[in-house]
């Protein structure tokens, strides 16, 4: 049974990122998902971290708390674990990123000391940190360095689960603003050794399906929005755990 906290709120502008160490997917469809890998993230380690069953932490901003759907509270996160049967703690909280501190205005309510709350009462298989679409007024220097900061302590903290990062997946018009946010949440990533999936490279929204997708406010996500979300970042943690032989079916 999922464990959902800290409902809450993101937006801002958002980036594009197209680089990674370990991981990079930026396709679009179930056709291909095209992965490189490394040695320390092994295909058999991702298969057991997503298999069903699975503890998983995920934290984030609003998309992950579900803004925009039509209960408020029901986004990609919970879209994504229904529909994997994992066992979940989903921790997204209002404009929070990297560095951003949304409305509370305390640097508590970031993505790192958020995942440092959880060290003691989680032993998550599987970590997926979703932003930092509020961190579009942060340069990008100390962006890179923070989300470098934030995924290395996650995988001290938890040295045996795989560690994710979900860049911006905004759709268009927003998306257009998000370039350079991502770009640096990717190169945080890839100096942190971990995979990052990359909904923007991949031009998940586009022009034709974004109005299908978004909510009313433009910048969220509707409930067809977040499982269509859900079932991309299904798509490519599926792309990550596949033998090499087998990563573009």
């Amino acid at each position: 049974m999922a464990r959902r906290l800290l409902p809450g709120i993101a937006l801002g502008a958002m980036a594009l990122g197209v680089s990674g160490l370990l991981v990079i997917l930026p396709t679009v469809s179930s056709a291909c998902q095209p992965v490189t890998t490394s040695a320390s993230v092994s295909s058999a380690q991702v298969a057991d971290a997503i298999a069903p069953g699975s503890d998983v932490l995920i934290v984030g901003d609003s998309y992950t708390s579900g803004r925009g759907s039509t209960s408020g509270v029901d986004g990609w996160a919970q879209d994504l674990v229904a529909d994997r049967h994992w066992d979940a703690t989903i921790d997204g909280y209002p404009g929070t990123g990297y560095v951003d501190t949304g409305r509370t205005g305390s640097s508590h309510y970031t993505f790192g000391p958020r995942l440092e709350r959880h060290a003691e009462d989680v032993d998550p298989q599987l970590v997926i940190v979703q932003g930092s679409q509020n961190d579009w007024l942060v340069d990008s220097s100390t962006l890179q360095a923070r989300v470098e900061k934030t995924l290395r302590d996650a995988e001290q903290t938890w040295p045996d689960a795989v560690v994710v990062a979900l860049g911006p997946s905004a759709p268009l018009p927003w998306a257009k603003s998000t370039v350079g946010v991502a770009a640096s949440v990717s190169a945080g990533a890839a100096a942190a050794g971990v995979p990052y999936i990359d909904a923007l490279a991949g031009q998940w929204f586009t022009a034709a399906n974004s109005p299908g997708y978004a909510a009313i406010d433009g910048g969220h996500l509707n409930d067809a929005g977040y499982q269509y979300l859900a079932d991309r970042v299904s798509e490519s943690l599926d792309a990550l755990a596949a033998p090499g032989d087998e990563r573009c079916a």
